[in-house]
C-alpha cells in the first residue's frame, strides 16, 4: 500500500475544508481552522492512500492516530476499509463521534475516550441568558460589569487586531502557562489569516479600553465553536458578559456552543464546569482489539 504525505497548509483550506464541512458533527476538529492553527503542535499531515485522502497526527499524549476526512456514514466502502487497515501503522483512529462507533464492534476494536479530549457543549439559550439558580452568580457578574463600565462592541477588522494583540500579550503576561505551551501564537495566526480561514469575532470595550475578544466560526450540527476568548480579569464579571453578549448578537443561528476541551488543565476544567454544560461531546479513540 503506497502512502504519499504532505504537511497540512493554508492551501488546504478550499480542499480540506470542504471536505470537513460535510461532516456532520460539532467536534472542533472538524473545523479546517483549528486544524490549521494547531497544525504545529499536533504535527498534521494529509496522507493519501489509493486517491483517498486522511489526516495524521500527534495527540496531547503522544499518540500517533489517523483521522477521517469523510462522513463515516456515507462515504464508501473502500474509505473505511483503508482506514481500519491504517491501525498497522499508527497508534489509533481519532476522533471519532459516538454515532459513529457502530462501524468500529467491539468485538474488532478497543474503544475508548479520555475526559480531557471531551468538548463542552451548551444550549445556545444557555450562555445567551444564564437561566436558574446554578447560573445566578454569572448573571450578577454580568450586572456588575454593565454597572461599572460602558460596554462596546466592534467586530474584527483591520483596525481591531493590534488592540487584540495587546490584549493577547496582556494575557499571556499573566497566564501560568509557557508562551509555547499556551494557545498565544495560534491566535497571532487565526488574526493574521483571519479573513482567508473565513472566521467571525469581536472586541469588546469598557468605555473606550479594550478588555476582551473572542473569536470561532460556524460548525456542523447547527453549532457555534469558540476556538479563542480572552479577557483582562481586572474587570470583574468580563467573561460572563463576552459569553452571553457574544452569542446573543453573533450566534443566532446557532442551536449549541462549543467551549472545546479543557486539556487537563484544572483552572479551565472547573471554569467550563461552571457554565454548566448541556453535554460532554466524547472523542472516541479507536484501536486494534489485539493491542
Amino acid at each position: 500500500m503506497t502512502i504519499t504525505e504532505e504537511l497540512l497548509d493554508l492551501k488546504h483550506t478550499n480542499t480540506i475544508g470542504s471536505q470537513l464541512k460535510e461532516i456532520p458533527t460539532a467536534l472542533s476538529e472538524y473545523c479546517f481552522p483549528n486544524l490549521f492553527l494547531f497544525k504545529d503542535k499536533h504535527e498534521y499531515k494529509i496522507i493519501t492512500v489509493e486517491d483517498e485522502t486522511y489526516l495524521t497526527g500527534l495527540s496531547y499524549n503522544n499518540e500517533r492516530y489517523i483521522m477521517p476526512l469523510q462522513n463515516l456514514e456515507t462515504c464508501s466502502e473502500q474509505y473505511i476499509k483503508i482506514l481500519k487497515s491504517l491501525l498497522t501503522d499508527y497508534d489509533c483512529i481519532f476522533p471519532i463521534p459516538e454515532k459513529w462507533l457502530h462501524i468500529f464492534p467491539e468485538t474488532e476494536f478497543r474503544r475508548e475516550f479520555i475526559d480531557d479530549d471531551s468538548e463542552y457543549i451548551y444550549n445556545r439559550e444557555k450562555l445567551a441568558e444564564y437561566p436558574g439558580r446554578k447560573l445566578s452568580k454569572k448573571r450578577n457578574l454580568v450586572k456588575q460589569f454593565l454597572r461599572d463600565y460602558e460596554p462596546n462592541i466592534k467586530l474584527i477588522n483591520n483596525c481591531s487586531k493590534p488592540h487584540i494583540i495587546e490584549l493577547l500579550e496582556l494575557w499571556q503576561s499573566r497566564t501560568y502557562q509557557e508562551m509555547g505551551s499556551s494557545d498565544y501564537q495560534s491566535c497571532i495566526d487565526a488574526l493574521k489569516h483571519f479573513e482567508e480561514l473565513n472566521l467571525s469575532g469581536a472586541l469588546f470595550l469598557a468605555g473606550d479600553e479594550p478588555c476582551g475578544f473572542i473569536m470561532g466560526e460556524a460548525a456542523g450540527e447547527s453549532s457555534y465553536v469558540i476556538h479563542f476568548a480572552k479577557g483582562d480579569t481586572t474587570k470583574k464579571g468580563i467573561y460572563q458578559y463576552m459569553f452571553q453578549a457574544y452569542v446573543r448578537e453573533f450566534c443566532k443561528d446557532a442551536l449549541i456552543i462549543n467551549l472545546e476541551q479543557d486539556m487537563g488543565m484544572e483552572g479551565l476544567r472547573k471554569t467550563k464546569r461552571s457554565y454548566q454544560p448541556d453535554l460532554m461531546l466524547h472523542k472516541y479513540r479507536i484501536y486494534s482489539s489485539s493491542l
